[in-house]
């Protein structure tokens, strides 16, 4: 069985709208339900990580069946510790809602990649000449060996577990899952699938614009 953790917590204050971006309007449909309706498709246990000012409008929209809901914690990592104590799925995926248009087809490929258990990381292409700034020197990075990480993340139940506990002993913070499993279990190989760009995160009002042309094109 799969189990997604669906982060929706997040406030997304570059947005600049009242409330939280996943309750951005398309239709009669909020920003979450289309992630939420794709996982759901394939039969995939579903837990929301949710912020409890938002659980008036989240929660009577939440389906019945294979869904569950917790309330975030005061980062992404928290967050997805606590979906992932609701998880009872063997193999995790781990998602932000804010990538509304997470395509079947990817979500197949991560699933093909992971069926050892092996972790996945979904990632897409650098565009960007990348430079850093190493003791007052600039320095511009090879852009054919950078990629930027997006989700769906997965790997097993068990090693997402594992790791983010060890996380919360040492007190240490990721921005990401699969930095958890690069620091605790290096010896692990991440397997990769690369997205296309509609995998993109609504956080500004252009990208709210761009996530409405697609809405708009697949009606």
């Amino acid at each position: 069985m799969v189990s997604v953790v669906l982060l929706m917590a997040g406030r997304g204050t570059r947005m600049g709208y009242e409330r939280n971006k996943i309750l951005l309007p398309f239709g009669d449909k909020y920003l979450f339900e289309f992630p939420l309706n794709t996982f759901l498709s394939l039969g995939y246990e579903v837990i929301c990580v949710i912020s409890k000012e938002d659980s008036d409008i989240i929660i009577p929209r939440l389906p019945a069946k294979n869904v569950k809901y917790v309330y975030g914690g005061a980062t992404r990592q928290e967050s997805v510790y606590l979906g992932l104590k609701k998880a009872t799925g063997d193999y995790v995926l781990i998602h932000d809602a804010a990538r509304m248009w997470v395509s079947e087809d990817l979500i197949h490929k991560i699933i093909e990649q992971g069926k050892e258990m092996t972790p996945v990381l979904t990632y897409t292409e650098v565009k960007d000449t990348i430079k850093v700034v190493e003791n007052g020197k600039l320095k511009t990075l090879d852009r054919k060996s950078l990629i930027a990480a997006a989700t769906p993340q997965a790997a097993s139940l068990t090693l997402l577990k594992e790791v983010y506990e060890a996380a919360v002993k040492d007190n240490f913070t990721s921005t990401d899952d699969m930095s958890l499993i690069e620091k605790y279990h290096p010896e692990i190989e991440i397997n990769l699938v690369k997205a296309d760009e509609e995998i993109f995160k609504v956080t500004t009002p252009k990208d709210y614009e761009i996530a409405k042309e697609i809405w708009r094109k697949k009606l």
